[in-house]
């Protein structure tokens, strides 16, 4: 990980979408995102042989694409991409030069002109992602000007994708539709709700931003393939139940004595009764070993889960280092704190997270990574 990187993944939480039209809430990128990766999850086990590397390799290469290219409206893009598609690569790649690791500036390099099976899942995703903001600025506003011409447009690129599955499944709208809908409600619950802060953002981008880190940390200590998926997808979901329970902050979650555990137990409840019955039966059990403590160091046997004590313990191995997804949603929960106080919108409590991290990690490493370096205010100045 470098600070550029982060700030510029950071960046996309202050990116408004559909600005130029009425809407009842804020529409922000880093929520699309994470809502995009999540669908692209399902749509994916509809399919036979997803190489699943690749497709989160491609969907953060699509990530930081757009975060390069800011703010600009679809039909815009799409006439550039036409006139001057090469320039627009070259620039995107100008600017993460150094950036990102040789392999990933090859999925940023082929993500326009690549027309694999999971670049078609992820471009679905997109477009459903998109479908299900704009439904709601929609009904909000119907007779706006060009709205029933976008409404057109999203319609008809989405039909180019029914020989996809899951594209046929999610028309439905019934039981694996409204597992999209709950996730996609997270962008409406913020984080730190007590808390101004700038930016602002809500679970649902934070999970992505916890994904991403997780990924670029078993990067860098040279995870295997089934680390990747597997951290990245724990981070995707980690918060998950708190689309039925809420955010809870911290302060009373972890100081109000046996809350902690009276909570989790209520969240595999719902885990059980109200998640997993939405989600295809073969996502199912998987699914629940993501979100099931999710900050255990899991090994993955035969579908089974065995709990080990020491992150290490699964170096090389089938499984998921829980540990260090919980310093990634650590290290997010530090870059959101410090990041706002560099915007001069600082409190005691923010303040205190970022001094409280710094300390935690302090001595700390995983996997030989020197965890200090990251939770450190020079990091990110």
């Amino acid at each position: 990980m470098n600070k550029e990187l982060i700030k510029l993944l950071f960046s996309t939480a202050s990116i408004e979408r559909w600005n130029d039209l009425p809407r009842p809430v804020k529409f922000i990128e880093l929520d699309k995102q994470a809502h995009r990766m999540i669908i692209a999850y399902i749509l994916a086990h509809f399919e036979d042989d997803v190489d699943f590397y690749k497709l989160i390799h491609l969907g953060i290469a699509g990530i930081l694409y757009r975060a390069v290219l800011t703010d600009l409206k679809s039909p815009v893009y799409h006439y550039l991409r036409k006139k001057k598609g090469k320039e627009l690569d070259e620039f995107v790649l100008k600017n993460l030069k150094g950036l990102v690791d040789e392999e990933l500036e090859y999925y940023v390099k082929i993500f326009n002109s690549d027309s694999s099976k999971e670049k078609r899942i992820l471009s679905a995703s997109s477009y459903l992602a998109s479908k299900w903001e704009f439904d709601m600025i929609y009904n909000f506003a119907p007779d706006i000007y060009g709205m029933r011409e976008i409404k057109e447009n999203i319609e008809n690129e989405l039909e180019d994708y029914y020989d996809l599955e899951g594209v046929k499944v999610l028309s439905l709208k019934r039981k694996s539709y409204d597992f999209i809908s709950l996730c996609g409600n997270l962008r409406f619950q913020k984080r730190w709700a007590n808390t101004p802060r700038v930016p602002e953002t809500s679970v649902l981008g934070h999970m992505l931003f916890v994904a991403i880190v997780a990924f670029l940390l078993t990067k860098e200590y040279g995870g295997n393939n089934y680390k990747i998926y597997y951290n990245f997808f724990t981070g995707l979901f980690h918060d998950l139940p708190e689309a039925l329970t809420r955010d809870i902050i911290a302060p009373v979650k972890h100081n109000v004595q046996g809350l902690d555990e009276i909570l989790k137990d209520y969240e595999n409840f719902l885990i059980e009764e109200k998640i997993l019955p939405l989600v295809p039966k073969n996502v199912r059990n998987e699914l629940k070993i993501l979100i099931t403590d999710e900050f255990a160091n899991k090994l993955i046997i035969d579908n089974q889960v065995k709990k080990v004590d020491v992150a290490e313990d699964l170096l090389g191995m089938r499984g998921i280092d829980g540990s260090l997804v919980k310093v990634a949603d650590h290290f997010a929960a530090f870059v959101e704190a410090y990041m706002s106080i560099n915007h001069g919108i600082k409190s005691a409590e923010l303040l205190k997270a970022v001094d409280t991290l710094s300390n935690k990690y302090k001595n700390s490493k995983i996997y030989g990574i020197e965890l200090s370096k990251y939770f450190s205010e020079g990091f990110l100045k």
